[in-house]
């Protein structure tokens, strides 16, 4: 299961992956918390599987796993090409240790 949620940001730059990654979390775990309640208060036992798991394998076979990683792709393409030709302030400048910008 990990190595599937993780094959898909394969080739990607790090931040694209970490943002990917953290996105899905938050899906996740939203989505596991309302399968749990359900179960819990509703006494839905249907899913005997933990809720986590539940929750990661409907977000993986979704066709929403593909919607967030493209908008993920695309938000990330976007600040690379902004970072590109953005001017640092002086004060970023001025700085003890060196700021990382996009890769050229």
């Amino acid at each position: 299961m990990r190595s599937r949620l993780l094959s898909v940001t394969s080739g990607s730059s790090p931040l694209e992956n970490i943002l990917h990654l953290s996105s899905a979390a938050v899906i996740i775990f939203e989505h596991s918390f309302y399968i749990f309640d359900k179960q819990h208060y509703l006494q839905d036992h249907s899913e005997s599987a933990s809720s986590f798991i539940v929750a990661l394998e409907r977000y993986i076979a979704s066709p929403h796993a593909a919607a967030v990683r493209e908008g993920v792709s695309a938000a990330v393409q976007a600040y690379e090409e902004a970072m590109k030709t953005a001017v640092l302030p002086a004060w970023i400048t001025k700085l003890p240790f060196k700021c990382s910008r996009a890769k050229r």
